[in-house]
């Protein structure tokens, strides 16, 4: 057991792990994740993109073995943490003493002085309040400084176990999701009991027609209290409500579209670019036609690449459609606002071009408790490598003082810094 918690608890396990995991984010950050079978294929090729999706780098932040790597690494910054707070805070109480210091069979430096000196470099050195001691009938001081730096590596530790397990449970716990709409709908957010509502949309346009900003008034229902909140979401400033943030993150254009079997209204929505209207043939399972709107030029004008806009203004507005009929595309054109897409006994008319705004709702409960992992994990660093322990000690002899120090770090530094200054007393005397 205690072989098997000692590489569990390991350093080299953890630099391993750590290595393994940062592997992973890099592949994860250079394959796309979450794409389809034959967007790897494009991308990688036949073979490469099969292996992408067996070894599961499609989706790495949810693969088994990803968890598996950060459940290891969660395990041996336990057992660091764990095991190592006992010895930690024994050194802290215990081990910083003059006796501890005479056992020391190679301190870090000795340095002889004339008589009455000794005070005086252990100032300079930031030892201002050496204590007299007497062990075994000799007279010596003593003082150490720093002592907080001994718990500089077993912080570091308890605030990287703080960071996965906050980065662990926002995996978990955290929402990222969108609704998009036009002023005066209301949409519902997938899998929480929050509505919302569109009050307003506006794009701020600058002289040269570039965005200055987007501003979208909502709602936000609670459907579950019947509570709501009002207020804007702007860009890189988003709504506050329920604990979830309400982000402007996309626009785009919308249109409403009527479809029609002779004089007959059939439906009547307002369709965003991407979407589709779909009429099903009565009685049928399949689907009879179906009005796909691609695009939404607002002002638009014909290049020798195609379609394009010369304004973001609504002056010669018309859309890109594709029409199918039983699954098979029969038609695909430019419709100006207004004009019938027509087929057999069908039409589509289009009208009301207007933006529409895509919300994007995301919250992570757990960021908190990163943040404070975060802060613990540099206040370790700092301690580990700017406070580092050190002790001294003076003996008294007939005709000198002989000084010493010792440090477990910095051990060269420590000695240089203390003959330097031994030379620039020296010489000032």
């Amino acid at each position: 057991m205690k072989k098997i918690l000692r590489v569990f608890s390991s350093m080299r396990l953890a630099l391993i792990l750590l290595s393994l995991i940062v592997l992973a984010c890099v592949l994860g950050g250079i394959i796309p994740q979450g794409a389809l079978l034959h967007d790897y294929r494009n991308i990688f090729g036949e073979t490469l993109s099969q292996v992408i999706l067996f070894a599961g780098l499609d989706r790495v932040f949810t693969a088994w073995w990803f968890i598996l790597l950060v459940g290891l690494l969660l395990i041996n910054l336990f057992l660091c943490s764990l095991i190592r707070f006992p010895s930690t805070l024994k050194l802290y109480n215990e081990g910083f003493n003059l006796n501890n210091c005479l056992l020391q069979k190679k301190p870090s430096f000795e340095l002889q002085l004339s008589s009455g000196k000794a005070r005086d470099l252990l100032k300079q050195l930031g030892f201002k309040n050496p204590i007299s001691q007497a062990v075994n009938g000799e007279q010596y001081l003593y003082q150490s400084r720093n002592r907080l730096g001994v718990w500089g590596s077993w912080l570091s530790h308890l605030g990287m176990l703080i960071i996965v397990v906050g980065f662990a449970l926002g995996q978990l716990l955290h929402v990222d999701t969108s609704v998009y709409g036009v002023p005066g709908q209301t949409k519902q957010v997938q899998g929480h009991d929050l509505a919302v509502q569109i009050d307003a949309f506006e794009i701020i346009l600058r002289d040269d027609h570039t965005v200055e900003q987007y501003i979208a008034d909502l709602t936000i229902h609670n459907l579950k209290d019947n509570t709501s909140v009002k207020g804007q979401s702007k860009v890189n400033n988003p709504l506050q409500a329920y604990g979830m943030s309400f982000l402007q993150n996309a626009t785009g254009w919308a249109v409403n579209v009527s479809s029609f079997r002779g004089e007959e209204l059939l439906d009547e929505r307002i369709v965003c670019a991407g979407e589709s209207v779909e009429l099903k043939a009565i009685n049928e399972d399949y689907m009879d036609l179906a009005l796909v709107v691609h695009a939404l030029y607002p002002d638009m004008i014909m290049t020798p690449t195609g379609p394009k806009t010369a304004s973001p203004y609504l002056n010669n507005p018309a859309v890109l459609f594709s029409l199918y009929y039983q699954g098979k595309l029969v038609d695909q054109n430019l419709a100006g606002i207004g004009h019938d897409i027509k087929v057999a006994d069908y039409r589509f008319t289009l009208t009301s071009p207007q933006p529409y705004t895509l919300i994007q709702i995301v919250s992570d409960p757990t960021l908190p408790l990163v943040m404070i992992g975060g802060v613990i994990m540099l206040i370790g660093l700092f301690l580990a490598f700017y406070l580092r322990p050190q002790q001294v000690w003076v003996r008294y002899e007939e005709d000198c003082e002989r000084v010493y120090g010792y440090t477990k770090k910095g051990a060269d530094l420590f000695s240089d810094k203390a003959v330097m200054l031994m030379k620039e007393m020296n010489t000032t005397t």
